[in-house]
């Protein structure tokens, strides 16, 4: 676990329901994907390419610092990297570490909060944190200290790269809901409920994940806040921080699924 800091009430309490999100999510995890393994391959060539493209073919040490249950991690490993993989949540690690034996590759895991990496040893080539996780910090002093942290894990020249939801568009558009059909099997109904806090950019989001079976169907929800991080605030954040080069990338330039950002510690 990553060394413990004084955090505000509203730090804590941040922190303790994106756990639980997660804990709560980590076993039904893959429901949300047509087919989990396949996206572990596709998603993992498209930020090696990125990387590559970015970074050049010396980059080999990869930190992904919000890793899930290995969806990134696991799919870098199949492309050559060595992988170490950090998240908030044990059971997502836990179940992370299963999947990566599984598929038969080669991935160290551990706890940390992406606010605090101290407890990870040395630095790396390039730092991810992928799935729209770095928008569970609510507000922009705390995404500083998160890409600090991130920063101090990064080599002289090293590469940072966030993909998150494309915000721009969701603010503007402010659904209230979506919904996607997974044919399976099993058929699963993938529902997104989202309540917005009045003009603010902070909204929880209702996970609600129908399967069906033979006995019917059956129902999970699971609820947490984000804040609709826009492209300039994280671009800005960044480079206050320090970074340079700060770039977007589109999901249809990369073969993403999300808008990737990408940006250098400088040498």
């Amino acid at each position: 676990m990553a060394r413990s800091r004084p955090q505000s009430p509203s730090v804590s309490v941040c922190r303790l329901s994106v756990q639980a999100f997660y804990d709560g999510l980590a076993s039904e995890y893959h429901l949300i994907f047509g087919d989990w393994d396949a996206a572990v391959e596709r998603q993992g060539l498209a930020i090696a390419r990125l990387i590559r493209g970015v970074r050049g073919l010396d980059a080999q040490d990869v930190l992904d610092c919000s890793c899930g249950i290995g969806t990134q991690a696991i799919g870098l490993a199949r492309e050559g990297y060595r992988v170490f993989g950090t998240d908030i949540s044990e059971r997502a690690v836990e179940r992370a570490r299963g999947e990566a034996a599984r598929l038969g590759q080669d991935v160290a895991f551990g706890v940390a909060d992406l606010r605090d990496l101290d407890s990870v040893a040395g630095t790396f080539d390039v730092v991810i944190s992928c799935d729209n996780s770095v928008p569970h910090l609510l507000d922009l002093q705390e995404l500083e200290t998160a890409l600090r942290a991130m920063s101090h894990k990064l080599r002289p020249g090293g590469l940072l790269l966030i993909s998150i939801r494309d915000y721009d568009q969701a603010l503007v558009d402010r659904a209230s809901s979506t919904s996607r059909l997974i044919e399976g099997p099993p058929r699963r109904v993938d529902l997104r409920v989202y309540d917005w806090e009045s003009d603010s950019p902070v909204h929880a989001v209702h996970v609600l994940l129908l399967s069906e079976s033979g006995a019917g169907w059956t129902v999970s929800h699971h609820h947490v806040r984000y804040r609709a991080l826009t492209r300039s605030e994280l671009t800005q954040v960044a480079e206050q921080v320090g970074f340079i080069a700060a770039t977007w990338h589109d999901p249809g330039d990369v073969g993403y699924y999300q808008p990737v950002f990408t940006a250098i510690r400088p040498e």
